[in-house]
């Protein structure tokens, strides 16, 4: 019997329930197809695109030292798939269960085919470390505060924690720490599993008892840096609460993973959250373009909304205390909408996901889970705050680099006209009464 492992968001060979699987029906060939659709989509990251190179590339390696090879094509998606299984005389396909609109029209489609021609097809969990529908409401539905969902995700049964399958494993071989290629340094921020765990062990090492007092901090090495592994699959979020749930200090770090969950299990029942209000204020579609360039060149004139802006365009990473800050500073300082920003952010973002994206902009936006609609995050008064060395802003902001502690937060104009920085291209105060004003008038 063949089966075939169809890789999606699951790029890793430790607690992969669909590999596992397929691995136990005996003959088993493992496929990635780089879909066309996503590959051309506007909102597509070219950054993205490369550390999604580096991962097939782990991946594969780490499948050939365990006896089994990675088939990578590229074109529709499931055209590829099916043919591809046609070929093979595939008895079952399986792969991980995925959530956003497109992601269930394509497995809808491939499940019709599956059907058809008398093919077993199986999803599986493992983007999650609960999946969407385990924790529910007693009404049905969707959790859509966080706190409920929390403590019913702590109570919630969780699977078993998988190693790699036979033949997979390898006797006296650690299974969930790859090896890596040649050409892929450890340590180094690169794509695949093996980097994935690297960094993973650092933070459980030395990060996660730190969390609750250095996450906020952007000039620090406060925060796990695992996003972009978690959201193609390089690291299990569940092989990650597992480690972490015992380490002195890391609740506050595990929140932060089941704030992924949380998100996940609203857009399984609310797919068009990217596009859509999760809870209508009645926003204007507002775009000023002049506006909007000045935000995504980091030239507001606000040092923390720039340094944010500009780590960005050159890293394709942003720091979360900053992310919020940003975010807040287009909407309801520049009044433009949360969708603009959060399209911008994934073009971008290296782990840009589409539960966590959309619907962190949503919160910050005050159309989503937030309980306080109408939350103003002060960009000046959150650099004195987070950054109040000016570390941070004179990483990203050269031109701010030789001025003391008190004046690069907020420069003087005299001081912006001397080292060229922009003057502020809103006054803040003004422009959040503006928009409170409107969301009133909408109420």
């Amino acid at each position: 019997m063949t089966s075939l492992m169809l890789f999606t968001r699951d790029l890793r060979v430790d607690d992969n329930p669909a590999l596992y699987a397929a691995a136990e029906t005996g003959h088993f060939h493992c496929l990635f197809v780089k879909d066309d659709r996503v590959r051309s989509s506007p909102i597509a990251s070219e950054r993205r695109n490369n550390f999604l190179e580096q991962c097939l590339k782990d991946l594969s390696h780490s499948l050939t030292q365990r006896g089994s090879e990675l088939e990578i094509l590229t074109g529709d998606w499931l055209d590829e798939v099916t043919s591809r299984a046609a070929e093979l005389d595939a008895q079952s396909i399986h792969m991980a269960k995925d959530y956003s609109t497109y992601a269930k029209q394509r497995s809808a489609k491939l499940g019709a085919w599956c059907k058809q021609h008398d093919v077993l097809f199986v999803e599986h969990p493992g983007l999650t470390a609960v999946p969407p529908g385990d924790v529910a409401p007693a009404g049905g539905g969707e959790y859509k505060v966080f706190t409920p969902y929390w403590r019913a995700w702590l109570n919630a049964p969780k699977r078993q924690v998988m190693i790699p399958p036979p033949p997979l494993a390898d006797a006296g071989v650690a299974p969930s720490i790859p090896t890596a290629p040649e050409g892929l340094e450890i340590g180094s921020t690169l794509g695949g599993e093996t980097h994935a765990w690297d960094r993973l062990h650092q933070w459980l090492q030395n990060g996660v008892s730190r969390y609750q007092e250095m996450r906020d901090l952007p000039a620090v090495d406060g925060t796990s840096l695992l996003s972009p592994y978690l959201h193609l699959g390089c690291i299990s979020p569940l092989r990650l609460v597992q480690l972490s749930e015992d380490l002195p200090g890391a609740e506050p770090f595990i929140r932060q993973v089941v704030w992924r969950d949380f998100y996940t299990q609203i857009l399984d029942r609310r797919p068009d959250v990217s596009r859509n209000d999760y809870r209508p204020r009645g926003d204007l579609e507002n775009y000023d373009r002049p506006l909007f360039d000045a935000w995504t060149s980091g030239t507001t004139g606000f040092p923390l909304v720039d340094a944010g802006m500009r780590q960005l365009k050159a890293e394709g990473l942003m720091h979360n205390r900053v992310r919020m800050v940003t975010a807040s500073f287009l909407v309801k300082d520049l009044h433009q909408h949360w969708r603009l920003g959060a399209d911008y952010f994934m073009t971008q973002l290296i782990d840009g996901d589409v539960a966590s994206n959309y619907l962190n902009w949503q919160w910050v936006a005050g159309t989503g889970t937030d309980s306080n609609p109408h939350r103003i995050l002060n960009p000046t008064t959150q650099a004195t705050r987070f950054d109040k060395d000016g570390i941070y802003i004179k990483r990203w902001i050269p031109e701010l680099s030789s001025l003391d502690t008190k004046d690069i937060t907020n420069p003087s104009a005299n001081i912006r006209s001397q080292v060229g920085y922009p003057s502020p291209i809103v006054d803040h105060h003004e422009s959040v009464e503006i928009f409170k004003a409107r969301r009133l008038a909408t109420a």
